[in-house]
């Protein structure tokens, strides 16, 4: 049997079943299962608050009778004894609360109003207690503001409620906002009969009670059962009813600015009788809620087990089927998964990787260093599976004998970048001894200073010269023999760009510590470093603006920064310089962008760290971090015969070059040179130069000439 009519027939079954009866029954079951649970659960606390809500009723108007005359000692015991009773049920009210799995987004808020207002129910009992700052509008109005969020949670459970259960979860919400409304009722009308005359705004919020208390009986008459309909009609009849009825009339024909007539103790007590009816009923009609709810939910779990089951059975026989067809077939594609993984992530990238260095391939061809490579895959067999496995092979040999192709092609340009350097060099070399010489003898101020000028653009072309080196993988022949302060390498790599007179240096490296110098054998290269980058801040910066080159010690090495005022970079630039930096050796457009490739070749050498940060039209600013191993002292090398001494180690690390390292040049020039030449300069052609408003000649570039 074909691979093809393998796969079909093993991806058929599963895909049936799977798809069938998972995608379209098992999964609308087991999510409608948990949003059953998670619903019997907010309906289990719901109930809790209602219950949490009349306790807070009574508990407010045991604190109305306090605050409006003098406590008793049997009102307190009695608020205190009201106020257990609530902290008992808030009790059990957070043990519900905590249960929740999740907390839907519709009343998440509500809840943790809630739960802040019931960690600061004892400092409101406090101000009740003790009767200080207790001001009767605010402690009720805190009061009514728990009980009212209570009520919205118990609404707003119905919102996530499947349909069938939605107008009795509604019908129960509008059943504790009657007795919530009944209350207030009962706490406005014993408050404005507590006062001289009925006051406009006191006969607003007891009109405000009443209308509410019709709302919600009409909104619950609406969608309650009949069942239900009745329990709450016969609480509401009675002698105790039509008490509060008779005395809720007198209350009603009161008119503002008249006295309230009424029997409070009365009307107290025949409104606490009532609400205990219609507490009674909410407590029946919340355990009918919970019932359907649980039901609702036991009927969900076990249609889902029915399905599930069903599923499942069907997944038996598809498992069987695929393990009789596709064992064999499978066992063959892990192998060949597992191999070909391991060539596209590990052994295809070493080779890649091993093939970055230079002269990797040694005396092997492209071709014999990808046939010694060897297969990424063992091929069994004739099948499509063993056909993709000689693929891959294929691949990956010619990934490998491309790549040392290129690992070739790159020695052989490096080899050309190292024989035309060289040749440049030795050119270049000849022509500044040549100037040298000629300098040595010239009077006149103008030819002096076109020497000067062809001397600088000399050490210019050496530069260039020096970069080619560096890409080739090659320093210079010539190696320094003595240190240089901070400042001096700064100054030297200064001399080596076009526009130095838009450059300042400062050194607070030498200014605090005058015995820290950088180590003889990477004087060069730091200058070359320090000059690729301070002329690409100058090159793209106006013709007037200055470039800050500051050396400050940090920690045991230091921080060189380079800031610039000039155009900066896009995000995209700047990625792609940071990129070139981190990895030189793979940057194929080294001539094009040779300024940074050669930094980040110095950088990997000797463990420099470079930050660069740019904004367009903001500037650029180089962070160069300068490690321990590139500085030594002047107190551990002999300045007499031009070699370190052999001194205990200081805290300062004086390590050798990095073994990746080439060969530092000596492109530096002598400092006492420097001086004399400049002295004589000043002296002698100085005046004339300036008179003739020609620029200033650059500062040479302290190379030692052989």
């Amino acid at each position: 049997m074909s691979l093809a009519r393998k796969l079909a027939l093993l991806v058929a079954v599963p895909l049936v079943a799977v798809v069938g009866f998972a995608a379209l029954a098992l999964v609308t079951s087991v999510g409608q299962a948990v949003d059953s649970g998670r619903l019997a659960d907010e309906v289990a606390l719901a109930r809790t608050a209602g219950v949490l809500t009349r306790d807070l009723h009574r508990e407010r108007l045991a604190s109305l009778a306090m605050l409006q005359n003098p406590p008793t000692d049997d009102q307190r015991a009695e608020f205190r004894r009201l106020s257990g009773e609530t902290d008992a049920h808030a009790a059990g009210y957070r043990v519900r609360r905590a249960e929740l799995s999740a907390v839907p987004a519709h009343f998440a808020e509500v809840l943790a109003r809630i739960d802040t207002a019931l960690e600061d129910l004892p400092g409101l009992r406090e101000q009740v207690l003790s009767g200080e700052h207790a001001n009767l509008s605010a402690i009720t109005f805190r009061y009514r503001i728990i009980a009212a969020d209570l009520a919205t949670f118990r609404e707003r459970v119905s919102a996530g409620a499947p349909a069938e259960l939605t107008g009795d979860l509604r019908a129960a919400a509008q059943l504790s906002r009657i007795t919530e409304y009944i209350g207030l009722q009962q706490i406005a009308v014993l408050r404005a009969a507590a006062d001289p005359y009925l006051t406009p705004a006191m006969n607003d919020e007891v009109q405000s009670a009443r209308a509410g208390v019709v709302d919600a009986a009409y909104a619950f008459s609406q969608g309650a059962p009949p069942a239900w309909r009745g329990w709450y009609d016969r609480a509401r009849v009675g002698e105790n009813g039509t008490a509060v009825q008779l005395m809720d009339d007198s209350v009603a024909r009161t008119q503002p600015g008249q006295k309230v007539t009424l029997d409070t103790a009365a009307w107290t007590t025949a409104m606490n009788a009532h609400l205990d009816r219609l507490g009674a009923v909410e407590q029946r009609v919340d355990d009918a809620v919970v019932a359907s709810v649980e039901d609702y939910r036991d009927a969900q779990l076990l249609r889902t087990v029915i399905q599930a089951g069903a599923v499942v059975a069907t997944l038996a026989a598809a498992v069987a089927i695929a393990i009789w067809l596709g064992a064999p077939m499978i066992r063959g594609l892990r192998q060949l998964r597992g191999a070909a993984h391991s060539a596209a992530y590990e052994s295809l990238p070493a080779a890649v990787f091993a093939l970055r260095k230079r002269n990797s391939l040694g005396k092997a061809t492209p071709k014999e260093y990808a046939d010694a490579a060897g297969d990424a895959v063992v091929v069994r067999g004739t099948d499509e599976i063993a056909q993709v496995g000689k693929a891959v092979n294929e691949l990956n040999h010619s990934a490998i004998h491309l790549a040392a192709q290129q690992a070739a092609m790159r020695d052989q340009v490096d080899s050309m970048f190292v024989a035309l350097a060289r040749r440049a060099e030795r050119l270049t070399s000849a022509l500044i001894s040549q100037v040298d010489l000629t300098e040595r003898g010239e009077q006149d101020p103008d030819r002096l200073a076109a020497l000067f000028t062809l001397d600088h653009l000399a050490t210019r072309m050496r530069r260039t010269n020096n970069s080619l080196l560096i890409l080739g993988g090659e320093g210079s022949a010539r190696v320094r023999k003595e240190p240089m302060s901070c400042h001096d390498v700064l100054k030297a790599a200064v001399s080596q760009i076009a526009r130095y007179q838009q450059v300042d240096v400062h050194s607070e490296i030498d200014q605090q510590n005058l015995d820290l110098v950088v180590a003889a054998e990477m004087t060069d290269h730091l200058a070359h470093l320090f000059a690729e980058l301070i002329d690409n801040a100058t090159a793209f910066s106006a013709p007037n603006a200055r470039v800050a080159v500051v050396a400050a010690p940090s920690g045991n090495g230091a921080v060189v920064t380079v800031t610039d005022k000039g155009l900066g970079l896009t995000p995209e630039k700047l990625a792609a310089a940071r990129a070139r930096l981190a990895d030189p050796d793979q940057d194929f457009g080294a001539v094009r962008a040779m300024g940074l490739a050669v930094v980040g070749r110095i950088a990997s050498w000797y463990g420099i760290d470079i930050e660069i940060g740019s904004a367009p039209r903001q500037g650029t600013v180089v962070k160069v971090g300068l490690p321990a191993r590139v500085f030594t002292r002047r107190t551990d090398f002999d300045w007499f015969h031009g070699q370190a001494k052999a001194a205990a180690p200081s805290t300062i690390a004086t390590a050798p070059s990095p073994s990746s390292a080439p060969s530092a040049g000596a492109d530096q020039r002598d400092s006492a040179k420097i001086s004399g030449v400049m002295t004589a300069f000043a002296r002698g052609i100085g005046a004339h130069r300036t008179a003739n408003g020609k620029p200033d000649r650059p500062t040479p570039d302290l190379v030692e000439r052989s």
